[in-house]
Protein backbone atom coordinates (compact mmCIF):
# COMPACT_ATOMS: atom_id res chain seq x y z
CA UNK A 1 0.00 0.00 0.00
CA UNK A 2 1.17 3.54 -0.79
CA UNK A 3 0.46 5.82 1.79
CA UNK A 4 0.74 9.59 0.90
CA UNK A 5 1.95 12.22 3.09
CA UNK A 6 0.14 14.75 4.72
CA UNK A 7 0.42 17.37 2.16
CA UNK A 8 -0.07 15.30 -0.70
CA UNK A 9 -3.31 14.29 0.68
CA UNK A 10 -4.23 18.14 1.25
CA UNK A 11 -3.26 18.81 -2.11
CA UNK A 12 -5.51 16.26 -3.21
CA UNK A 13 -8.58 16.81 -1.51
CA UNK A 14 -8.44 20.23 -2.51
CA UNK A 15 -8.48 19.70 -5.69
CA UNK A 16 -11.30 17.20 -5.26
CA UNK A 17 -12.99 19.95 -3.69
CA UNK A 18 -12.53 21.56 -6.54
CA UNK A 19 -13.73 24.94 -4.59
CA UNK A 20 -16.86 23.56 -4.22
CA UNK A 21 -18.49 24.01 -0.43
CA UNK A 22 -21.36 22.74 1.22
CA UNK A 23 -23.49 26.20 1.79
CA UNK A 24 -23.97 25.52 5.41
CA UNK A 25 -19.98 25.05 6.02
CA UNK A 26 -19.24 28.35 4.21
CA UNK A 27 -22.36 30.07 6.82
CA UNK A 28 -20.45 28.91 9.51
CA UNK A 29 -17.20 29.88 8.09
CA UNK A 30 -18.68 33.26 7.62
CA UNK A 31 -20.66 33.43 11.03
CA UNK A 32 -16.90 33.37 12.79
CA UNK A 33 -16.93 29.72 13.29
CA UNK A 34 -14.11 27.58 14.37
CA UNK A 35 -12.42 24.93 16.71
CA UNK A 36 -11.74 25.14 20.18
CA UNK A 37 -8.72 23.00 22.05
CA UNK A 38 -10.98 23.57 25.23
CA UNK A 39 -12.64 19.76 26.38
CA UNK A 40 -15.35 18.64 24.16
CA UNK A 41 -18.37 17.25 25.89
CA UNK A 42 -20.74 16.42 22.73
CA UNK A 43 -24.31 17.71 23.54
CA UNK A 44 -25.80 16.71 20.08
CA UNK A 45 -23.71 13.37 18.97
CA UNK A 46 -23.99 10.53 21.03
CA UNK A 47 -20.91 8.15 22.60
CA UNK A 48 -20.91 6.45 19.24
CA UNK A 49 -21.36 9.39 17.12
CA UNK A 50 -18.88 11.45 19.19
CA UNK A 51 -16.01 8.33 19.24
CA UNK A 52 -16.90 8.07 15.06
CA UNK A 53 -16.12 11.52 14.95
CA UNK A 54 -12.87 12.05 16.49
CA UNK A 55 -11.62 8.46 14.94
CA UNK A 56 -12.79 9.72 11.22
CA UNK A 57 -11.23 13.33 11.65
CA UNK A 58 -7.92 11.62 12.98
CA UNK A 59 -7.96 9.58 10.15
CA UNK A 60 -8.28 12.40 7.23
CA UNK A 61 -5.99 14.89 9.37
CA UNK A 62 -3.47 12.72 11.29
CA UNK A 63 -1.38 13.84 13.74
CA UNK A 64 2.26 14.08 12.81
CA UNK A 65 5.10 16.97 12.78
CA UNK A 66 1.79 19.32 13.59
CA UNK A 67 -0.91 18.29 15.41
CA UNK A 68 -4.15 16.32 13.88
CA UNK A 69 -7.48 17.25 13.65
CA UNK A 70 -8.42 15.96 16.88
CA UNK A 71 -5.73 17.14 18.81
CA UNK A 72 -7.11 21.44 17.35
CA UNK A 73 -10.77 20.87 18.36
CA UNK A 74 -12.14 20.03 14.88
CA UNK A 75 -14.54 17.41 16.41
CA UNK A 76 -16.36 19.99 18.64
CA UNK A 77 -16.27 21.88 15.62
CA UNK A 78 -18.10 19.74 13.29
CA UNK A 79 -20.89 19.14 16.26
CA UNK A 80 -21.14 22.60 16.76
CA UNK A 81 -21.37 23.63 12.86
CA UNK A 82 -24.25 20.66 12.78
CA UNK A 83 -26.41 21.72 15.80
CA UNK A 84 -25.64 25.61 15.25
CA UNK A 85 -25.40 26.25 11.89
CA UNK A 86 -27.23 22.92 9.60
CA UNK A 87 -30.95 23.63 9.31
CA UNK A 88 -33.15 20.12 10.76
CA UNK A 89 -33.17 18.32 7.89
CA UNK A 90 -29.61 18.99 7.27
CA UNK A 91 -28.88 17.77 10.67
CA UNK A 92 -30.96 14.65 10.31
CA UNK A 93 -28.90 13.84 7.15
CA UNK A 94 -25.25 14.31 8.41
CA UNK A 95 -26.70 12.25 11.76
CA UNK A 96 -28.07 9.29 9.48
CA UNK A 97 -24.57 9.54 7.51
CA UNK A 98 -22.79 9.29 10.78
CA UNK A 99 -24.76 6.08 11.86
CA UNK A 100 -25.27 4.24 8.31
CA UNK A 101 -20.83 5.27 8.01
CA UNK A 102 -20.43 3.42 11.15
CA UNK A 103 -23.04 0.26 10.68
CA UNK A 104 -21.18 -0.02 7.10
CA UNK A 105 -17.85 -0.51 9.12
CA UNK A 106 -19.26 -2.95 11.71
CA UNK A 107 -20.61 -5.18 8.68
CA UNK A 108 -17.63 -5.38 6.47
CA UNK A 109 -14.71 -5.11 9.13
CA UNK A 110 -16.90 -6.68 12.08
CA UNK A 111 -15.75 -3.41 14.24
CA UNK A 112 -17.11 0.07 14.97
CA UNK A 113 -14.73 2.37 12.91
CA UNK A 114 -13.69 3.81 16.54
CA UNK A 115 -12.57 0.20 16.92
CA UNK A 116 -10.61 -0.14 13.90
CA UNK A 117 -6.36 0.10 14.37
CA UNK A 118 -4.81 2.99 12.12
CA UNK A 119 -4.19 0.82 8.97
CA UNK A 120 -8.00 -0.41 9.21
CA UNK A 121 -9.64 2.88 9.35
CA UNK A 122 -7.37 4.76 6.72
CA UNK A 123 -8.30 2.19 4.06
CA UNK A 124 -11.85 2.24 5.25
CA UNK A 125 -12.37 5.70 4.93
CA UNK A 126 -10.22 5.52 1.54
CA UNK A 127 -12.35 3.20 0.37
CA UNK A 128 -16.11 5.42 1.11
CA UNK A 129 -14.15 8.26 0.09
CA UNK A 130 -13.68 7.08 -3.51
CA UNK A 131 -17.44 5.93 -3.56
CA UNK A 132 -18.55 9.31 -2.27
CA UNK A 133 -16.59 10.49 -5.29
CA UNK A 134 -17.99 7.98 -7.88
CA UNK A 135 -21.42 9.05 -6.69
CA UNK A 136 -21.18 12.72 -6.15
CA UNK A 137 -23.24 13.71 -9.39
CA UNK A 138 -26.14 12.53 -7.42
CA UNK A 139 -28.47 15.04 -5.59
CA UNK A 140 -27.62 15.33 -2.30
CA UNK A 141 -24.15 15.74 -0.67
CA UNK A 142 -22.51 12.73 -0.28
CA UNK A 143 -21.78 12.22 3.80
CA UNK A 144 -18.05 11.32 3.03
CA UNK A 145 -17.52 14.40 1.66
CA UNK A 146 -18.81 16.79 3.45
CA UNK A 147 -17.73 15.45 6.84
CA UNK A 148 -14.37 15.64 4.64
CA UNK A 149 -14.99 19.02 3.93
CA UNK A 150 -15.70 19.62 7.79
CA UNK A 151 -12.70 18.38 8.70
CA UNK A 152 -10.57 20.31 6.57
CA UNK A 153 -12.33 23.68 6.82
CA UNK A 154 -12.27 23.27 11.13
CA UNK A 155 -8.16 22.85 10.46
CA UNK A 156 -7.15 25.42 8.60
CA UNK A 157 -9.64 27.67 11.03
CA UNK A 158 -7.14 26.12 13.79
CA UNK A 159 -4.44 28.35 14.39
CA UNK A 160 -2.24 25.28 13.79
CA UNK A 161 -3.36 24.38 10.82
CA UNK A 162 -3.30 28.27 9.80
CA UNK A 163 0.37 28.81 11.05
CA UNK A 164 1.83 25.72 11.28
CA UNK A 165 0.39 23.90 7.90
CA UNK A 166 -0.31 27.19 6.09
CA UNK A 167 2.06 30.45 5.57
CA UNK A 168 0.73 32.83 7.76
CA UNK A 169 1.82 36.58 7.60
CA UNK A 170 0.01 39.14 9.83
CA UNK A 171 0.93 41.92 7.01
CA UNK A 172 1.74 39.94 3.90
CA UNK A 173 4.09 41.44 1.23
CA UNK A 174 3.33 42.61 -2.20
CA UNK A 175 0.48 40.64 -4.08
CA UNK A 176 1.84 38.20 -6.79
CA UNK A 177 -0.58 36.67 -8.28
CA UNK A 178 -0.14 33.48 -10.19
CA UNK A 179 2.61 32.02 -8.58
CA UNK A 180 3.35 28.35 -8.94
CA UNK A 181 2.89 26.09 -5.77
CA UNK A 182 6.38 25.06 -6.22
CA UNK A 183 7.80 28.16 -5.91
CA UNK A 184 6.04 28.75 -2.89
CA UNK A 185 6.12 25.39 -0.90
CA UNK A 186 2.86 26.02 1.00
CA UNK A 187 -0.55 27.93 0.11
CA UNK A 188 -1.66 31.03 2.21
CA UNK A 189 -4.15 31.37 5.23
CA UNK A 190 -4.42 34.82 4.76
Amino acid sequence: MDKIDRREAIKRTAMLMGGVVFAPTMLGVLKGCSPSRDEWTPTLFNSEQAALTIALASTIIPADDTPGAADVGVPGFIESMVQDIYEEDQREMFLEGLDQFDAECREETGSSFAELNEEDRYEFALAKNNDAIEFEAVDYPQFFLVFKELTMVGFFRSEPGATQVLRYEDVPGVYQSCIPFEDVGRTWAT
